[in-house]
């Protein structure tokens, strides 16, 4: 799916949707993990490590489980070095996800549609849950959410936004 905006009646909701190249997936071994991994790792659900620039870089999104999406040279060095010291497992999951966000005054009450938002995102910056019927990890950000689809539904899930 190449980048494809979409716009609501009045533009009260943008949605725009893409292709990840590189996306990874960890899974420790043992939970919570402790020691060095602690500074790498998210320990609290739902936690989101943003870099420079507030894009999502690493994200808590189940116990023991994080998801990179397009992570960053030293984010790869340091996911590599956790597997290869027995912390966990280092999945590539290359084309399993696609990157949508929505943004603008409507994206909470489009998202309200399916989900009740705050009761899941209560304390937490993201989650794994189902939206429209779609898997799904959202993140929120002052601007927007990030949402990563399961690329097989990335279609329903956008046509989903454009035809509520």
């Amino acid at each position: 799916m190449s980048p494809h905006p979409a716009f609501t009646p009045g533009g009260e909701l943008r949605t725009t949707a893409r292709a990840l190249t590189h996306v990874v997936e960890f899974k420790a071994y043992a939970y919570p993990l402790a020691g060095a991994w602690t500074a790498v790792f998210p320990s609290a659900p739902g936690a989101v490590v943003r870099n420079g620039m507030g894009r999502c870089e690493l994200l808590h999104f189940a116990p023991g489980r994080w998801l990179a999406p397009e992570p960053s040279p030293e984010l790869a060095a340091r996911l590599t070095a956790a597997a290869a010291a027995g912390a966990g497992v280092q999945i590539g999951v290359d084309g399993k996800w696609h990157a949508i966000t929505i943004a603008g005054p409507g994206a909470q009450r489009a998202l309200a549609r399916t989900v009740a938002l705050d009761a899941i995102l209560a304390a937490r910056d993201c989650a794994a849950l189902t939206l429209f019927d779609c898997p799904s990890i959202i993140a929120r950000s002052d601007a927007a959410f990030d949402i990563w689809v399961q690329s097989s539904y990335a279609a329903d899930f956008v046509a989903s936004l454009e035809n509520g």
